[in-house]
């Protein structure tokens, strides 16, 4: 007989069931910075007695069952064929999930940014499941609106007919939403980070070492990463910590080399410890996303802030709207507007120390969770109209 349960919860790429076991066990997911919001996920299912089966497109096949309870690493297989690969792929991804919906048969299914295309969210919707999308990304990239056309339509008959409740990772996230849809309802959360990791926090010396500049995150074209190099060719007496890994790492490597770049330092993927001590070496940190891509909200611009480390980067990534007091802006695509930023703060010490001030300003507000992914849960908790609150039987 299959286990009912209340609940089917899908994520993108991560190793579900590896954040599932350290949840079980008490501890951090230490290869995230931040408090992993699966964790979080699961933490509410626990306060609240629910079942649940979640899952994750993650490459590594694994399968975890514990009584009403279920997480499942279930690869999305690729198809690849020229411009309806993707689409296929996704939607019959979609297709899998309402498969497992029928089968276990939830009242509520959480879908986060990824996992399908949010047009097929009707396709889970014929489970009679409600559903609740949670944008990590933006629809479109931040200040780059599409031309209305039909995914646009689409996406508007989604929110209106189709959705139940929306979460969404930053005011950008909503407000992209209810340009589309109207005056759908959305909750607002934010990323949360585990305070014991930022204790540390001191502001950089400024004058102890030449001037040092970090990138974290995916090491990938549409991050800015090969922008950072234009930009290190430009300052060869400041020095960059690029950390991260991604599908461009090798390419960008290869170029660091043929260019010559020995400012330029590359670190791949760090545990939490590697890479808090690499912020910890630099002045400031760079988030140079561009236009081509709809960053949802950039945890690594509360991390940075968190430890005292000013920012550098534009108005594509969203938090630098809630964080701004802390923000160097500069036009989004611009590497001449990063390297006078760079020579200017590299420069000029009261200017830096002012930014390091803001930061620590915001430090409470970061790590408040009054508003975090859990308690964002707890609302929708609490609008589950005819749910009771308990485990299912098989």
């Amino acid at each position: 007989m299959v286990t009912r349960c209340k609940i089917i919860y899908c994520e993108g790429p991560g190793d579900l069931v590896a954040s599932y076991a350290a949840w079980k066990r008490g501890h951090d997911f230490t290869k995230e910075t931040s408090v992993t919001f699966s964790g979080q996920f699961f933490e509410f299912c626990r306060l609240k007695s629910l079942s649940f089966y979640a899952v994750s497109y993650c490459s590594l096949a694994q399968t975890i069952v514990e009584g009403s309870c279920t997480v499942s690493n279930l690869p999305r297989r690729e198809i690849r064929l020229p411009k309806i690969g993707y689409e296929l792929t996704v939607f019959l991804y979609a297709v899998r999930l309402l498969l497992i919906a029928l089968q276990v048969r939830p009242q509520v299914i959480f879908v986060t940014s990824g996992v399908t295309d949010w047009i097929y969210l009707g396709i889970l919707r014929l489970s009679g499941a409600r559903i609740v999308p949670i944008l990590h990304n933006t629809l479109w990239p931040e200040g780059f609106p599409p031309r209305q056309g039909l995914r646009q339509r689409a996406y508007r008959f989604i929110w209106q007919r189709c959705v139940w409740r929306t979460l969404a990772v930053s005011p950008a996230c909503a407000r992209q939403v209810q340009s589309i849809a109207g005056p759908v309802p959305i909750t607002i959360f934010k990323p949360s980070f585990p305070a014991a990791s930022f204790t540390e926090a001191k502001p950089k010396q400024f004058e102890d070492t030449s001037f040092r500049v970090m990138f974290a995150g995916r090491i990938e074209e549409n991050k800015g990463v090969f922008d950072i190099l234009d930009i290190a060719e430009q300052l060869p007496h400041v020095e960059f910590l690029l950390c991260g890994e991604g599908n461009a790492l090798p390419e960008l490597r290869r170029q660091v080399d043929a260019r010559r770049l020995t400012n330029v330092s590359t670190y791949g993927q760090l545990e939490r410890v590697q890479l808090l001590d690499r912020y910890l070496q630099a002045h400031v940190v760079i988030v140079p996303t561009k236009s081509t891509f709809a960053e949802g909200f950039a945890m690594v611009v509360a991390e940075a802030i968190l430890l005292l480390r000013p920012v550098i980067s534009n108005p594509v990534v969203p938090a630098t709207e809630v964080l701004q007091s802390a923000v160097i802006l500069v036009p989004t695509d611009n590497v001449s507007g990063y390297v006078a930023a760079i020579e200017d703060l590299s420069k000029s010490g009261s200017s830096y120390h002012r930014l390091v001030d803001q930061a620590a300003a915001l430090r409470a507000s970061i790590l408040d969770d009054s508003t975090s992914f859990l308690e964002s849960l707890k609302i929708i908790g609490k609008r589950m109209v005819g749910i009771d609150l308990h485990r299912c039987a098989s």
